[in-house]
């Protein structure tokens, strides 16, 4: 198993290579435990927070989310959502954008807009052909259908930033950014801080 160096703790991130995480079927804890390694900031999304409990912020923006989960969260990760009625209710860190939007695309904006300049997607499948996600089914919010996943897909297409993103899930398709494999692409951000010194 390739091991990777973790950046050292309040070292500038000369990469700034953020990470996020969504719940498609194809994420995985192994994954989740090799970007936890690598100490690069991670935003994760929805109930993904389960396989990366100590990632820097959850990312949930819809209200009927936060209403069945908001009682159940780790303390640590930083909370954002673009609901400005969850912001009042649960008090979240706003996250103003506009749009047509999935909580997956809002979380690689909100990357963006914490400075990064490079994002990794995990658990990006953009298809319901294993499944609805990693966890299964939503009980009390909605679930992703062949239609939603077409829409989300012209959503991420509309990012001005594409060509920084590097899609990583196992499984995708959502093939509108760069796909790579997630252990290639940690080791480019450990060489690359390697080499600046």
């Amino acid at each position: 198993m390739t091991m990777f160096l973790r950046l050292a703790p309040g070292a500038p991130m000369r990469a700034k290579t953020f990470v996020c995480i969504a719940s498609g079927p194809s994420l995985t804890a192994h994954d989740c435990e090799l970007v936890r390694a690598s100490g690069l900031p991670t935003i994760a999304v929805n109930n993904s927070w389960q396989l990366a409990p100590w990632c820097d912020h959850l990312y949930a923006g819809d209200l009927a989310w936060w209403d069945a989960n908001s009682t159940n969260l780790p303390e640590g990760p930083k909370r954002w959502t673009c609901t400005r009625q969850a912001s009042a209710k649960y008090g979240l860190n706003l996250h103003q954008k506009y749009g047509g939007y999935n909580s997956g695309l809002r979380a690689i904006e909100l990357a963006f807009d914490l400075g990064a300049e490079r994002v990794l997607l995990l658990g990006y499948d953009c298809n319901v052909e294993a499944g609805t996600h990693w966890h299964g089914d939503h009980q009390d919010t909605k679930n992703p259908d062949a239609s939603r996943c077409r829409e989300w897909m012209k959503q991420h297409a509309r990012l001005p930033q594409r060509s920084q993103v590097v899609n990583c899930s196992r499984a995708t398709s959502l093939e509108c950014y760069a796909l790579g494999l997630l252990e290639k692409e940690l080791q480019k951000v450990v060489d690359t801080c390697d080499s600046r010194g």
